[in-house]
């Protein structure tokens, strides 16, 4: 167990680029605002610890630290002096800078990285979305379905249709998406053993009906992804592990995965699993895990579906530009409505919390993935880091806001004692919550290490049938 531990640990090289973009622009935003207001900056530091290189142009110290996990802006007077009062000086220190450009210089490090986040979602939709796709075999036909009733069945080929060669499973949906709805469009297949011809018309504006109940054969039950936090990371569920029943009830194709755990949330599921040839159960209880409908009974255990081949969908740069406000928009909406869950029920999505290990853990599939999803991932993590900062919690921007407001409605500074407890309060929320994330980050693979380690000698099953 100590060896895939460790590499799991420290095999996330992408997290180092992924935050160092996310921080260089954050710090990049109080850096510029600072600037612009006239604030003397001290140091701008990528990373923490000990300064690695850097240089010194206007005043201001620039440099990369040894510890790429951070970085912040020092700006002269932002900090009480030793007998807890305001440091004298004017406008060009932070903590005398008057109360609206202190709004500003805070705010601005979220707003960096909104923009950045906005703009990473414009690159991603005209570089193109890497989509699952699969080879042109049917894996399965649902009796009753108009496929079946045509004559399809399982192991069959699609070979072209209206002229044009198959050889992939969205170039048949692209084919049938297109056909005008008032014309009938022919399929040729090719038979699984006899490698016998034949056609299939499929009438006019009947192509999505068609498509029911039509399986790839890539698409079976298998676990093509595994979310780092999720209920089946917890229990030990491995790429790769092929499902044979939920409660003893058998399923054969992915969706039917999705389909079992309607209604299932926070219930003990007992799911029958394959790996390297050995049959095991493991009980899994799902979770509401969707942000969208939290109080939805579905239930999320968190695995993904094989991904056995791929395509690209671009999208044309004035189209990506006009779509990436509401695409940005509605990514916002969905990380504060994530962050709101977390604080509201944090026992009960302790479990998706993370901080570096976990954004690793992710960083690194997103980047086996591709760069499209390597880059969603990027832009996700802008605004987590958006949202997170902009809390009303001292020693954060939301806490450098109040304070600034509230100095602004009583027309006078905050007195240094007001400060200092605020402070205090401050680092005792960011202190115990940062113990809590990171306890969370050292425990989750070490409790999965042990999960998979442990699950197929839990308890040995026999195979239920397959359909």
């Amino acid at each position: 167990m100590a060896l895939p531990l460790f590499q799991n640990i420290v095999s996330f090289w992408p997290v180092f680029p992924l935050l160092g973009i996310v921080i260089f622009f954050h710090e990049l935003g109080h850096f510029l605002a600072a600037k612009w207001r006239g604030v003397t900056v001290l140091k701008f530091s990528l990373g923490m610890g000990p300064e690695m290189i850097g240089f010194s142009h206007g005043g201001t110290r620039y440099c990369l630290s040894w510890i790429p996990l951070g970085g912040f802006v020092q700006m002269a007077g932002d900090q009480l002096q030793e007998d807890g009062t305001l440091p004298p000086g004017g406008p060009e220190q932070f903590l005398t800078h008057p109360w609206y450009g202190r709004v500003i210089i805070a705010i601005a490090g979220p707003a960096a990285n909104l923009v950045t986040a906005w703009v990473v979602v414009i690159l991603t939709l005209t570089i193109g979305f890497s989509r699952p796709d699969f080879p042109n075999v049917i894996g399965g036909v649902r009796e009753g379905s108009p496929a079946w009733n045509a004559g399809v069945r399982e192991g069959d080929r699609f070979v072209a249709a209206e002229g044009v060669k198959l050889a992939n499973w969205h170039g048949l949906v692209d084919v049938l998406e297109a056909a005008d709805s008032t014309r009938a469009v022919t399929v040729g297949f090719e038979r699984a053993k006899s490698h016998e011809r034949y056609d299939v018309t499929v009438a006019p504006g009947q192509a999505a009906a068609w498509m029911v109940g039509l399986e790839p054969e890539g698409l079976r039950a298998i676990a093509g992804a595994v979310s780092p936090g999720m209920p089946a990371y917890r229990a030990g569920v491995k790429e790769g592990d092929r499902f044979v029943a939920l409660n003893g009830r058998p399923v054969q194709w992915f969706h039917e995965i999705h389909e079992g755990l309607k209604g299932r949330a926070d219930q003990p599921v007992v799911f029958t699993l394959e790996r390297d040839g050995r049959t095991f159960d493991l009980t899994i209880t799902p979770m509401r895990a969707d942000p969208d409908h939290p109080d939805s009974p579905d239930g999320q255990i968190g695995i993904m579906a094989p991904r056995e081949m791929v395509y690209t969908e671009r999208v044309p740069f004035p189209q990506a530009f006009a779509g990436s406000f509401a695409q940005t928009g509605s990514m916002v909406v969905g990380v504060f409505r994530n962050l709101w869950l977390t604080v509201s029920r944090p026992l009960y999505y302790k479990g998706s919390v993370g901080g570096p290990i976990m954004i690793g853990q992710m960083a690194r599939e997103s980047a086996r993935q591709g760069l499209d999803s390597f880059l969603w991932l990027l832009a996700m993590i802008n605004l987590a880091i958006m949202a997170f900062n902009l809390m009303p919690v001292p020693l954060l921007d939301g806490g450098h806001i109040v304070l600034a407001c509230l100095e602004g409605l009583r027309r006078r500074p905050i007195s240094g004692n007001a400060y200092i407890n605020f402070q205090k309060v401050g680092l005792v929320l960011v202190g115990s919550l940062f113990l809590f994330i990171f306890s969370q980050d050292i425990l989750r693979p070490i409790l999965r290490a042990r999960a998979v380690d442990q699950a197929p000698r839990e308890s040995t099953t026999v195979a239920p049938p397959s359909h």
